[in-house]
Parts: C-alpha cells; sequence; structure tokens
C-alpha cells in the first residue's frame, strides 16, 4: 500500500504543516504493514521475559520477603509516577503523527515530545515538594525521597524520547528499553544490596532508569541535533493526551496499587507476596500491551487511508484478530500456571514464599483480561474516543479501592490482588460497552469465562 504524502485523516494535514518557509524534516516512513513492530515487540518481550525471570526470582530471594515488600514500593512509586507524567504520549505521537504528511512527522515527534516535557516541570515540582516535606516529617529517610525522585526524572525522559522513536514508527528502541533496564536493575540490586542493604537497592533502581535513559537518547540522537523547525500541533492532540494521560494514571493505579494497598493495610511480608503475584501478572499483561502499542503507528496509517473509502474502522479487524491469537495463547498459559503454582513458587523463590501461591489464580485471572483490555484501549484511540477509555479506567478505579478497603485487611496479599483483578475486569467490561462494535461478542466472552474458570480454578479447585 503506498505511503501518503497529501491530506490525512482527522484534518491532520493541516496540523502537522509546517511554518511557512520552515524546510521540511527528512522523510521518514510508517509503513501499514504489521509484520516488523509485532517481531520487534515479541522479540522484545522475550528479552524482557528472560530478564524478569532474575527480578522475580533472584531479586525476592536476596532481600527476602521485608526488603523485597519496601524496594517493590519504590518500584511502584516510579512506575506510577512515569506513567502519569509522560501524559499517555504513546498513545498520542503513535496515533497523531503516523497521519501527518511523510516528510513533517519528525518535526511534528519532536513537537509533541518537548510539549510534554514542558508540561510535566510544574507537576514534578509539586511531587518534589510532596517528597521533600514527607523526609522533613521523618516518614520517609531524606536519601530514600531523593533517589526516587532522580529515578522518576529518569525514567520520565526515557519515555518521552522513545515515545518519539515509536510514533515515528520504530520500535526497537522501545522494545528494547526494558530487557536492559531490567538487566541493569538486577546487577545493581546484587552488587549495592550487599554493600548498603535496603538502601542500596533503592539505588539500583536509579542506575537501572540512568541506563533507560542513555538507551533512548543513543536511539534518538538525530531527532534532538536536527534543527528545530516550527509546527502546527494537531487539533485536539493536548486534550487526546491529557485524557489518555489520566487512563494510564488510572490504570497504573488498578495494576500496581495492589502492593501499595498491601503496604498500608497489611504486613511487611503480605506485601512481598502480593508484589511477586502482581509482578509476574504485569510482566504478561505489559508483553500483550506491547505487541499493540507497536502496532498503532501502522494501524493509523491504514486507518487514515481507508477512511477516505469510506471505512472509518477498518484497521479494527487486524486488532480482533490479534487480540484473539493472544487469548489463544494466554489463556491455556494462565491455567497451567494455576496448575503449577503450589509447587513452582516454593522452588523458585523458597519457603519464604509459601503463602503468596494463594495470590497468583488471582493475578493470572487478571492477566486473561490483557488482550481484550489491550484492543478496546487501540480501538479508543482509532476512534479518537478517549473518553470512552477514561470512563472505563475510572470505574475499574472505584472498583479496585472498594475491594481493596475490605479485601486487603482481611485476606492479606490474596486480597489485595483480588482488588486488582476486580479493578481490571471492570475496566474492561466498561471499555467494551463504551465501544460498540469493536470487539465482536465472542472475544469478550471468551476473556470473560476464562478469567472466571482460572480464578475459580485457583481459589476453590
Amino acid at each position: 500500500m503506498p505511503e501518503r504524502t497529501g491530506r490525512g485523516a482527522d484534518g491532520l494535514a493541516e496540523a502537522g504543516t509546517l511554518a511557512a518557509g520552515a524546510p521540511p524534516a527528512p522523510p521518514v516512513a510508517t509503513p501499514t504493514d504489521l509484520r516488523r513492530p509485532v517481531v520487534a515487540g515479541v522479540l522484545g518481550k522475550g528479552a524482557e521475559g528472560l530478564t524478569l525471570v532474575a527480578l522475580a526470582t533472584v531479586v525476592p530471594r536476596l532481600l527476602g520477603p521485608a526488603d523485597y515488600g519496601r524496594l517493590s514500593v519504590v518500584l511502584t512509586l516510579v512506575a506510577v509516577g512515569s506513567v502519569a507524567l509522560t501524559l499517555g504520549g504513546s498513545t498520542l505521537l503513535a496515533r497523531y503523527v503516523p497521519a501527518a504528511p511523510v516528510e513533517h512527522r519528525p518535526a511534528l515527534a519532536r513537537a509533541l515530545a518537548l510539549r510534554l516535557a514542558r508540561n510535566r516541570i510544574a507537576p514534578f515540582a509539586l511531587l518534589a515538594v510532596v517528597a521533600a516535606v514527607a523526609a522533613t516529617a521523618g516518614r520517609v529517610p531524606p536519601a530514600t525521597a531523593a533517589l526516587v525522585l532522580v529515578a522518576l526524572a529518569l525514567n520520565v525522559a526515557a519515555t518521552l524520547a522513545l515515545q518519539a522513536d515509536l510514533g515515528l514508527g520504530r520500535a526497537a528502541a522501545w522494545s528494547a528499553r526494558y530487557p536492559v533496564q531490567n538487566t541493569v536493575l538486577v546487577g545493581a540490586v546484587v552488587a549495592l544490596h550487599s554493600a548498603a542493604g535496603v538502601g542500596g537497592a533503592v539505588a539500583a533502581v536509579t542506575v537501572a532508569g540512568a541506563a533507560g535513559l542513555a538507551l533512548a537518547l543513543a536511539a534518538t540522537a538525530s531527532l534532538w541535533r536536527a534543527a528545530p523547525a516550527p509546527v502546527r500541533l494537531p487539533d485536539g492532540a493536548a486534550r487526546f493526551g491529557l485524557l489518555a494521560a489520566a487512563t494510564g494514571a488510572l490504570t497504573q493505579l488498578v495494576q500496581r496499587g495492589g502492593v501499595v494497598a498491601a503496604f498500608l493495610l497489611t504486613t511487611a511480608e503480605d506485601t512481598g507476596h502480593a508484589a511477586v503475584a502482581i509482578g509476574v501478572a504485569l510482566a504478561a499483561t505489559y508483553a500483550v500491551t506491547q505487541i499493540f502499542v507497536v502496532t498503532l503507528p501502522a494501524l493509523t496509517a491504514r486507518h487514515a487511508e481507508a477512511r477516505d473509502d469510506g471505512d472509518r474502522n477498518a484497521a479494527e479487524p487486524a486488532l480482533r484478530r490479534l487480540a484473539g491469537t493472544l487469548l489463544a495463547v494466554v489463556l491455556p498459559v494462565a491455567v497451567l500456571g494455576v496448575l503449577a503454582v503450589d509447587v513452582v513458587v516454593p522452588v523458585v523463590l523458597g519457603p519464604a514464599y509459601v503463602d503468596a501461591t494463594a495470590a497468583f489464580p488471582l493475578a493470572l485471572a487478571a492477566v486473561v483480561l490483557s488482550p481484550l483490555a489491550a484492543l478496546t484501549l487501540q480501538a479508543a484511540a482509532l476512534r479518537l474516543r478517549p473518553e470512552a477509555t477514561l470512563g472505563s479506567a475510572t470505574a475499574g478505579a472505584v472498583a479496585f479501592v472498594l475491594v481493596t478497603v475490605t479485601a486487603a485487611p482481611l485476606w492479606g496479599a490474596a486480597g489485595a490482588v483480588g482488588a486488582m483483578l476486580a479493578g481490571t475486569a471492570t475496566a474492561t467490561v466498561a471499555g467494551t460497552l463504551a465501544l460498540p462494535g469493536c470487539t465482536g461478542w465472542r472475544l469478550p466472552l471468551a476473556s470473560l469465562a476464562g478469567a472466571a474458570v482460572v480464578a475459580g480454578w485457583g481459589v476453590f479447585g
């Protein structure tokens, strides 16, 4: 299919046009073929999976449940803060940049990334004030507060740079970032924990963030070295980015908030148990999500071309096929995981984590829902309906909070992970209902039934 260079969908030809007299940036094509980004995403997640094995086995055994729970709180705060401060930029750039004329995409990607960065200065400064107050009041060690802030800044900068790269259709560095960062994190935890205890493990998070930023800057060096060119931002892009960011922050609350909830409402050991179950679930969930994210630029280009032929949702069948294929992989793996968890967890993590086995079936049930959840998120982006996913994420967050405050004090780690499952299921169902026609009926039915079987089998089997 030939690449478009004229008017793109949604009026983006004018939105992406450089100011009069500005020289155009070198052309960067975004292909509509999905194979290349899918391959990059699969290879990246495969490599990341190897590093996560070490992160989920070596680190918990080395630190023990209590210290691992404390480190997990830091990792959660950095991850949630990074998502909140990047304002849904991956979806924003992947949706708008490929729909602009080819020769204007680098300038538009750079302009959107820099705008996102400028807009994050005030929220980051507010977080710094909060951290300083907490440190002064003795709630958090000052060194820990400083390390968390530096790690957050490094991760935000790396994410913004790689989002610009992804918007240009280049998925390699985006896919390689976490394999590199996790490898450095594991090595740094092993080295620094032995020298400085849990404080050294926290410092390892900052070292890993620096490695991620180094990769991002190396991958996007040509984009930042180029002479800046004035560019008019797409109409509606700021609102789209804001709603996408709010959706991402609420989703992170549901996905990662169980660790913080366990820390506040249960014991340090329960926090560690919840952290390992949620960590395994999120590794699988993000493997699914990444495949959808890296295909969005190509789907956007395909969607833009098809709309000229009167088909507004031409890319959605590809999303449904991708989700169905991933569900066919994820569901059997989740079932096998439930069958094996009682044997595998004590062997891999050690006897201190035997009580964590009760939480794993609920975490694996949430993984089963990930293809359907990713499908609704990308369909909303293609339809330029970010309010749909914001509404579903809000419903999921409310469900998560309600279940957390009742279940976590009663059932410890299992209650905290159960709250994650409740929030995920609520958000997924709400997203499906908010986007009629994007999923069909077979995929939601199979996903919800599969999640119920996995959760029920683990709890009552």
